[in-house]
């Protein structure tokens, strides 16, 4: 992302000494093998004019947009970014998953004054189509007369670091993306591996799988072209990233709450049958996979619906005329549809195709259509959320708590299935936790004596919990069968357990919605 600044001298230069700067044709630059998923990072420097209509047609699917620099000079490039707005808006209204990224400078102000500069800047939306804040670390630029870790040591560089990514956690309820290079990292930090964490976003301009920073296991993103022309785009071009996984994984990085659809008409959910490869047909007893759709708004009060399970959009194929199925890569007119909310509290989607309305055909047992002329029982939806999905992480070690078959432990440093719980409303401000491993729920077993452990099938009074909110914004969990608070115990090496009566560093967690 530093390449930005000389390619705009480069032809700031040239015009000033009356020489033309001649635009590059456009060309497709091809994502490194095995990574189908493609995205762009871009700034003050490519401009206003991308286009984020031909991005979103060309392929890219998700992008991160800078919205601040801490910069300290009263340069064009600092805080804020004047066409972050611009980026934001365009590529939200084309379904591309976006994110809002700092750029960094150590030092000068404290890490969680530069996250509350981006927070304050590009509040995180908790809306299912958001990227997680990013944090983008690297070498100073040379206008700084700054060693290249910024004149810190590694051990003020890692607490610098902590500060911002924690200041993101509290505030969001997210871990912070991290963008970085290997170099950089392993020179300024020592080689630390406290972030492990945090998803990482690499940086190597290459077409082969790059060297990893210390510490993290595998790369989330990776950045491996920078200023390429490509379609969208003038002289000054995006940055050019790839994600590692599929569409269900980028889904689940954006977190948030997904839409379900239920149909009225037999209490149940709309399902993209067979991972979207066959039509929308309303027949699941619970959210799934599956069942959970992005819902993006478009202008003119019409909506589209992305299927979270393979990234593609939900059409009224062949005009209306066959049933509808999740499997556009971009809206157009037959993917677009009017969210109409009728007297009794349920929702009609008309497909603005052909003016007509979706049902849920043959009382559900046929796949949905856009073919009724008025609402009646088959074309009436409940709107539902599947229980947030979250993650803890223990403050004492920055480690994921697993539920593992002796019990949990914090010592996870990616997330997982294992790693990932739903948060169930267990009432009286007490909640439950039901592991998506096994779906049972946790227990402070034997009255608390004992480790938690996920192995219950119903919620009682050892399966709830309340959740205490500490000043510095991480969460504390008491044990309603005990009233004891929950230790990640000897610094996380040993099992959880609800046998503490008051809150130090082993008992704050930071609560992670995803």
């Amino acid at each position: 992302m530093a390449r930005r600044r000389w390619a705009t001298l480069l032809v700031v230069t040239m015009v000033a000494a009356g020489l033309s700067a001649v635009a590059t044709p456009a060309r497709a630059i091809p994502p490194p093998p095995g990574y189908a998923i493609r995205g762009v990072d871009v700034s003050y420097f490519q401009g206003p004019a991308l286009d984020w209509a031909v991005l979103a047609q060309g392929g890219t699917r998700f992008a991160y947009i800078r919205v601040s620099e801490q910069d300290g000079r009263a340069l064009p490039n600092n805080n804020p970014d004047p066409f972050f707005a611009t980026n934001w808006a365009g590529a939200r209204a084309n379904g591309v998953y976006a994110g809002a990224y700092h750029r960094a400078r150590p030092g000068l102000t404290t890490g969680r004054q530069q996250a509350d500069v981006l927070l304050d800047l590009a509040p995180h939306p908790a809306d299912g189509l958001t990227l997680p804040p990013m944090l983008d670390i690297e070498w100073p630029r040379p206008e700084w007369g700054l060693g290249d870790c910024y004149n810190l040591t590694p051990a003020q560089m890692v607490a610098w670091i902590q500060d911002f990514v924690d200041e993101v956690a509290v505030r969001t309820g997210r871990q912070a993306m991290i963008y970085t290079n290997t170099n950089w990292w392993n020179a300024c930090t020592g080689s630390s591996t406290r972030f492990a964490a945090n998803p990482l976003f690499l940086a190597n301009y290459s077409q082969n799988p790059p060297p990893l920073p210390a510490g993290w296991p595998s790369f989330t993103m990776w950045q491996h072209a920078a200023g390429e022309s490509i379609p969208g785009s003038d002289w000054a071009s995006p940055d050019l990233d790839v994600f590692q996984g599929d569409y269900a994984a980028l889904a689940r990085l954006v977190g948030g709450p997904a839409t379900a659809l239920l149909a009225n008409v037999n209490n149940r959910y709309v399902t993209a049958e067979n991972a979207g490869a066959a039509p929308l047909v309303a027949n699941r007893a619970a959210i799934g996979p599956w069942e959970q759709f992005d819902r993006i708004d478009l202008s003119g009060g019409f909506v589209a619906l992305r299927a979270r399970v393979n990234g593609r959009f939900v059409t009224a194929e062949n005009a209306g005329a066959a049933p509808l199925v999740a499997n556009r890569a971009t809206i157009g007119p037959w993917e677009r549809f009017q969210l109409v909310t009728n007297a009794d509290g349920t929702v009609s989607l008309r497909a603005a195709v052909n003016n007509l309305f979706v049902t849920a055909e043959d009382a559900g047992r046929s796949a949905l259509i856009a073919n009724r002329a008025a609402v009646g029982r088959w074309e009436k939806f409940r709107l539902a959320r599947p229980a947030p999905l979250v993650n803890l992480l223990a403050g004492v070690n920055r480690r994921y708590v697993s539920a593992a078959a002796t019990g949990l432990i914090a010592n996870r440093a990616v997330v997982a299935r294992t790693e990932q719980f739903d948060q169930v409303d267990a009432g009286g401000g007490m909640v439950a936790f039901r592991a998506r491993s096994n779906g049972l729920f946790v227990t402070a077993e034997d009255a608390g004596r004992s480790p938690l452990v996920a192995n219950r099938t119903a919620v009682g009074r050892w399966e709830k919990f309340t959740p205490v909110t500490n000043a510095d914004g991480t969460v504390s969990l008491r044990a309603n069968v005990n009233n004891r608070y929950v230790t990640a115990e000897d610094r996380g090496a040993a099992p959880l357990i609800a046998n503490r009566t008051a809150i130090g560093p082993w008992e704050k967690f930071f609560r992670l919605v995803t």
